[in-house]
């Protein structure tokens, strides 16, 4: 009987080119992309639907009365959104590019076992995943190094991550072939020179995948300046602007008398914010075209290789 079935279905498949099964998983895998991708829609075309014709709530696939930028005009009009705009844009080019220099380079060197230290080192860099000392001695911490109301404090803390310095660590052991490390040294590179001659290059979808992260979490991070630095308003970061106008009457009230100030009309609460969060997802969005030829093999690090 199971036979018989199995003859059914490859007869089907042959015959058509495809079975119900498969109909049923593009109809569900299109529907399901489509759920997820009509947020950001509906996001996007409330940010560039005119006052007139505003309407929060309710089913919009495509602006109504055309297509109307006067909400960004608003919001850049603002000394603290472009301000903050540049302060995010700084924090996470310079502190992913710090984050992944030392974390791979850290990486590298704890995966050479066979160098006395480095297995103790792994395990006291792994054990501040599972433990820390609180917040209360590390704003002490920082308050020594001079870090607090300081615009390096939303940069330094994360130079060292963690769960990507474990990640790093398992590629430049089981994926790096040591052969090329060595035929390196033979021709007269340094570890130093073996690393950035060698190991980089083969690491760029690895390196890619991880750049990524980080930038995203250094974007969309806030509590940095919440708790280190706070009293500041030229140092804080589009996340925590974002954060205000989607929570703050005050900010909200700020920012359409700003508008009425320049001659517009009042504009909607929520149009404002709607396009608040564009102009925070738009920068990674941007970014991610060019990583995306090396992110796709960057997400297969730790899967099982033959």
């Amino acid at each position: 009987m199971k036979e018989r079935k199995r003859k059914e279905h490859r007869g089907m498949r042959e015959a058509l080119g495809f079975n119900f099964y498969d109909v049923f998983v593009l109809v569900f895998c299109i529907t399901f992309g489509l759920i997820c991708f009509y947020p950001l829609w509906y996001v996007l075309i409330a940010s560039v639907t005119p006052y007139e014709t505003f309407v929060e709530g309710g089913l919009m696939l495509f602006p109504k009365g055309g297509i109307d930028l006067q909400y960004y005009k608003t919001i850049f009009s603002n000394s603290s959104f472009s301000s903050s705009m540049w302060i995010s844009v700084s924090k996470t080019v310079i502190g992913t590019l710090l984050s992944v220099l030392v974390t791979s380079t850290m990486a590298y060197a704890v995966s050479k076992t066979h160098v006395k230290g480095m297995k103790l080192l792994n395990v006291l860099v792994v054990f501040n995943l599972f433990f820390s000392g609180g917040l209360i001695p590390q704003y002490v911490l920082y308050m020594n190094l001079g870090l607090i109301r300081n615009y390096w404090v939303m940069v330094l803390p994360g130079v060292l991550n963690i769960t990507y310095f474990i990640i790093m660590r398992n590629y430049f052991s089981y994926s790096v072939p040591a052969e090329l490390e060595e035929a390196a040294r033979i021709d007269g590179c340094n570890d130093v020179r073996v690393f950035f001659r060698i190991i980089i290059p083969l690491s760029k979808p690895m390196l890619a995948a991880v750049s990524l992260f980080i930038a995203v979490i250094q974007w969309n991070d806030y509590y940095q300046y919440m708790v280190f630095i706070a009293n500041k308003p030229q140092l804080q970061p589009f996340a925590w602007v974002l954060r205000r106008i989607l929570t703050d009457q005050t900010m909200m009230s700020q920012v359409r008398n700003g508008a009425m100030s320049l001659g517009a009309q009042l504009p909607p609460p929520m149009a404002l914010r709607m396009a608040t969060i564009i102009c925070a997802m738009l920068p990674i969005m941007v970014v991610y075209p060019f990583l995306q030829k090396y992110f796709a093999q960057g997400m297969l690090i730790g899967a099982v290789k033959e």
